[in-house]
């Protein structure tokens, strides 16, 4: 069996932050067949971001920073920011645009040939050569 290296986007995480029963099955079975789980240092804003608006910023900053702890976090470099650059200013000319942070997660997967798990399948399938995983 093939080892995958999957990045987890914000949306999987945060539906494993609330315990969402086929998140939670899906990410176990990804462990059990021993697939690497990552996530971005974006995604990771993203997470913490959620964390300090939300009401229960005390139970959630704690919960937050222990399933980052549990993950691999990719960071930005030189050739991702160019990758970056390059998908955002390519899907606006064609009238396709996706957020920028999107655009960052993207590039850091291709540039790092991680798999993309998301349920924001209609954003990401915009970034040419980007391997996704769908989670229902």
């Amino acid at each position: 069996m093939e080892i995958t290296q999957i990045i987890l986007d914000t949306d999987i995480l945060i539906d494993l932050l609330r315990n969402i029963e086929e998140v939670v099955d899906s990410i176990k079975e990804m462990e059990k067949n021993k697939h690497l789980l990552a996530t971005t240092i974006i995604n990771a804003f993203e997470l913490f971001y959620g964390a300090y608006k939300s009401k229960k910023s005390g139970k959630n900053l704690p919960s937050t920073k222990a399933l980052l702890e549990r993950l691999i976090i990719l960071k930005m470099d030189l050739v991702s920011a160019q990758d970056a650059g390059r998908i955002y200013a390519e899907l606006e000319k064609e009238g396709q645009p996706i957020g920028l942070r999107d655009a960052l997660i993207g590039a850091i997967a291709l540039t790092t040939g991680y798999s993309l798990a998301t349920r924001n399948v209609e954003h990401f399938q915009r970034i040419k050569g980007l391997n996704l995983i769908p989670i229902p």
